[in-house]
């Protein structure tokens, strides 16, 4: 196995373990438990640590150790506001580039999904559509923005989408961003890209603020 896949694995790992909640925010991550876990050695853990901090999904902190970041509702406010504004952006430059047939099978897809559908499904149709918008904007370094963006509030949004309700009107939010950017309506597209970001901002402050009052993270 060599350096660089022993890295991925590491990072891969904690990602996946940050982004579902197996790390709560505010959680430390010692090296250490880590490299005993994936019997790897130390090195590519704390590489892959690297590349997290990088992201904004932990946070080292000197004499005291890495922790899994905490957001507090600046930070989800900052977030959200750039990533309406890039995502627009995205959407201006690709609208007329989206392939049809990708569309048409996303629409598709999401007429698929039902309350009983798993929450998985819901979180693979928001990424396909983004991804959608985002890659035929064809603009590298946006790109890469949003990238770090969403990872740092995906934790926290995946735990929004939980609220009662919410995956289904995503459901719905999405659908109609779809069927505007198949009509190459960027006005009604515009309108609902950021009434859909503006939603699943507020959903997540109501999350964030819920779990700070429990004491579930820090303030």
């Amino acid at each position: 196995m060599t350096k660089e896949s022993r890295k991925n694995i590491a990072y891969n790992y904690l990602r996946e373990a940050i982004l579902t909640w197996k790390l709560h925010p505010g959680s430390p991550i010692v090296e250490q438990d880590i490299s005993d876990q994936l019997s790897i050695s130390r090195t590519p853990v704390r590489e892959a640590l690297k590349l997290l901090e990088a992201e904004g999904l932990v946070k080292v902190m000197p004499q005291r150790g890495t922790f899994v970041f905490e957001l507090s509702t600046q930070d989800v406010e900052e977030i959200f506001a750039l990533r309406e504004n890039l995502e627009v952006l995205a959407l201006q430059a690709a609208i007329q580039s989206i392939p049809i047939d990708e569309l048409n099978n996303l629409e598709a897809y999401l007429t698929t999904l039902t309350e009983q559908s798993p929450p998985e499904h819901f979180f693979t149709s928001d990424r396909q559509l983004h991804a959608l918008i985002v890659v035929n904007g064809g603009n590298e370094r946006l790109a890469l923005f949003l990238d770090s963006l969403n990872a740092q509030v995906e934790q926290v949004r995946r735990v929004s989408a939980l609220r009662p309700n919410r995956l289904d009107v995503s459901m719905r939010e999405h659908l109609a961003i779809v069927q505007a950017i198949q009509a190459r309506d960027i006005i009604t597209a515009e309108a609902e890209l950021r009434q859909h970001i503006r939603n699943v901002k507020q959903s997540t402050l109501d999350v964030c603020r819920n779990m700070w009052w429990q004491g579930t993270i820090g303030k």
